[in-house]
């Protein structure tokens, strides 16, 4: 079990804070609205009221306990700017902090955020992408170069084995998994996929679009 902190209780913060206390988490929330913190009290390990752009807040917190703080105040930008930099002043192992641009999370990197979280951005490309083409169901970026896919199985390879099609060697596409039946499983060698198969592949954002265009 880790111990998180949320800064900001709108939608966002809250989603999160839930999510990470299903996950057996013990999490801290803080919002200076009364009425949220009066309507979430009891929900999590700890509920504060309490304004976090005065330090003496964030020190009675004992911030370092904290394995990661998450700051997502909203729009206020000047606070998330300054939560973020005083929560590593105090200790803060690692820092998220919710953006709204490309610039507010350079800001924030420099301030001192280990992680920036745009939602709207990558919500938007999500669903960009998989609009565009109906091969494709789902994508994680992993890093500016590369990605997960989550693609429909291509015609060229339904009735052929990994072995047969070398993916990896041809393309450097990495096959990670095979979604049969409501059941992730790992690719044996000699699986022969189906044209049902949804399939989980690693690897360039290029080699794996460029796949992705052939199939459109």
């Amino acid at each position: 079990m880790k111990n998180f902190l949320v800064i900001g209780m709108g939608e966002f913060g809250t989603r999160i804070a839930d999510r990470l206390q299903s996950l057996k988490n013990d999490v801290f929330v803080v919002d200076s609205d009364y009425e949220k913190i009066n309507l979430l009290n009891g929900q999590f390990g700890g509920c504060l009221c309490a304004d976090a752009m005065k330090p003496q807040v964030l020190k009675d917190l004992g911030i370092s306990s904290f394995d990661a703080c998450i700051v997502t105040v909203g729009q206020n930008f000047q606070a998330s700017l300054e939560i973020t930099s005083r929560l590593k002043e105090f200790g803060a192992k690692y820092v998220i902090s919710k953006s709204y641009s490309e610039i507010q999370s350079k800001f924030l990197v420099m301030a001192g955020a280990d992680e920036t979280i745009y939602p709207e951005k990558e919500v938007a490309e999500k669903v960009s992408m998989t609009l565009n083409s109906k091969f494709l169901l789902d994508y994680m970026e992993i890093s500016e170069d590369y990605s997960i896919y989550r693609i429909r199985a291509p015609k060229e390879w339904v009735g052929k084995t990994l072995i047969e099609l070398d993916i990896r060697r041809k393309t450097s596409i990495n096959v990670l998994a095979v979604h049969v039946n409501g059941r992730v499983i790992p690719p044996d060698p000699s699986y022969v996929f189906k044209a049902e198969d949804d399939i989980y592949v690693f690897g360039l954002k290029s080699q794996v679009e460029k796949m992705i265009k052939r199939a459109r």
